[in-house]
């Protein structure tokens, strides 16, 4: 009798502990020390209010940004940990909604890496080469029988779009508007053209038999979690920020789908911060393009040029930035990813930019000098 009281009572043990595991309580997500990137738990839930006020350099540069007035999310990264993610200004002001970790901004010429991202998986998958010519997918474009994918990654396909549309039916039309109102410069010399990356993602589209947009939520969403928004869905989510065109919030850039919908490929998709330092890290570490050799041929500038794949690529750092309707997104990073320096700002003037301040934090943390 006792035996059998015993087993009952271990059988409702081991069932509680099961229960308990199922429906234990949610950690907070917001915290105020650092994350170290290299647990793995920390990268997965890297859009959290960051900020040690015991952390000398943290105080340090949230009082640089504060004098600056800076306006957006900051994410430092310092000896491969966060030291700061907090945002600064409002996102709306109208509604009073400051900035924070959790903030989305639109990503601008950045999402050209995500471009380039998925073309490299299509070489992966053994569906495309770097030396494919643009002519297999697109023949009437002027000089496509010598201009490779390679070159579209790097910008030195000398192609340049003479006109853009604003009456299109979806993605594959407006690319296609894209293709047909190409003209080639006359020389094949690094030139920095957004008609490089449409054309990508035309590539991608007649490959994939996919949308952009379906094959970009596949790819970055369901396989890797980074929660990126397209335009229809970041002005009506409510963590959307306002593009502003003055520091007083006085001037701002109202919703506008046509103009957004024309960036197939090039800056029409809104990020988190944290998500986009997370989206680097994993592609720095292999996670995304497997084959190291793959992700350096990714990487590799045009001889005497320094842009591939949405980056420029300096020796000891990369650097991306971007502006579109009052956003201004900007990155800076060490070749391991372990020192960083990410700014997304809701806030740009004509003829005024955050890549100094950016520049002058990065070289802070990381002591690697930019180059102006």
């Amino acid at each position: 009798m006792c035996i059998v009281f015993l087993f009952i009572i271990m059988i409702m043990v081991v069932v509680a502990g099961g229960l308990f595991t199922k429906f234990k309580m949610p950690t907070h997500e917001v915290t105020k020390t650092s994350k170290h990137i290299n647990d793995q738990h920390a990268l997965n839930q890297v859009n959290q209010d960051i900020f040690s006020k015991k952390d000398v350099l943290a105080v340090k540069i949230d009082q640089q940004l504060k004098s600056a007035n800076y306006i957006g999310t900051a994410l430092i990264v310092h000896h491969d940990r966060i030291i700061l993610q907090k945002g600064y200004g409002y996102a709306d002001s109208t509604h009073n909604r400051l900035n924070d970790a959790k903030s989305m901004y639109q990503m601008a010429s950045l999402q050209k890496s995500f471009t380039a991202t998925m073309i490299m998986q299509q070489v992966e998958a053994g569906k495309l080469a770097l030396d494919t010519l643009l002519s297999q997918y697109y023949p009437n474009i002027p000089n496509a029988n010598r201009i490779t994918i390679r070159q579209l990654l790097t910008m030195t396909s000398g192609l340049k779009q003479i006109t853009v549309t604003k009456m299109f039916a979806d993605e594959a039309d407006n690319i296609s508007f894209d293709a047909s109102h190409t003209a080639f410069l006359g020389t094949q010399a690094w030139s920095y053209q957004p008609i490089n990356y449409r054309l990508l993602a035309g590539i991608l589209m007649q490959i994939t038999h996919k949308t952009y947009g379906q094959l970009f939520n596949e790819t970055f969403n369901q396989k890797l979690g980074l929660n990126v928004l397209d335009y229809a869905h970041f002005i009506t989510n409510s963590r959307r920020t306002i593009g502003y065109r003055a520091q007083n919030y006085s001037k701002y850039w109202s919703n506008d789908v046509t103009a957004y919908s024309l960036e197939t490929g090039t800056g029409n998709m809104a990020i988190t911060a944290g998500s986009l330092y997370r989206y680097y890290r994993l592609l720095i570490d292999h996670k995304i393009i497997m084959n190291q050799s793959n992700a350096e041929a990714m990487w590799q500038p045009a001889k005497g040029t320094k842009y591939a794949s949405g980056l420029y690529h300096y020796p000891t750092y990369m650097r991306g930035h971007g502006i579109i309707r009052g956003f201004e997104p900007t990155v800076l990073l060490s070749k391991d990813g372990k020192e960083a320096v990410i700014l997304l700002s809701n806030q740009h003037e004509k003829h005024q930019s955050w890549q100094k301040l950016a520049n002058q934090l990065f070289t802070q943390t990381s002591a690697i000098q930019v180059t102006k």
